[in-house]
């Protein structure tokens, strides 16, 4: 479960960023999380309420958006959301796989949208 490490370090994040504006108390935290980390807020969420106990963020909301995938196509430019596939191939992973091509032209596309996983945000209370 990549989730807890992951959360672990927006944890500490969080909290040294209100340690260093002062804070007594955080109120909320906004995050940003791209549809191609393959994430699970739920799970990120879960891992939050567990990691801020005994912190100043206890408490806390943890407010996620999250962002799809927007990848641009480095033959013609046309920009495209990242559609995603099952995939029925046994030898390859199960689940929802990105396509990779531009609908366009079938060119290679890159992918600048979707793989964020950062803090927007932070409410803290002060005394």
């Amino acid at each position: 479960m990549h989730e807890f490490g992951i959360t672990s370090r927006i944890v500490q994040a969080a909290a040294k960023a209100a340690e260093e504006n002062g804070a007594s108390k955080v109120l909320r935290v906004d995050l940003l999380i791209g549809q191609l980390t393959f994430l699970s807020i739920p799970q990120v969420k879960l891992a939050y309420d567990i990691l801020v106990k005994g912190t100043p963020l206890e408490g806390s909301e943890l407010a996620v958006e999250e962002s799809e995938g927007l990848a641009r196509c480095a033959n013609c430019g046309h920009e495209t959301p990242v559609q995603m596939r099952l995939t029925e191939d046994s030898n390859s992973l199960p689940g929802p796989l990105p396509l990779f091509s531009c609908p366009e032209c079938g060119s290679k596309v890159d992918v600048v949208k979707g793989k964020e996983c950062q803090i927007t945000g932070i409410a803290i209370e002060t005394l």
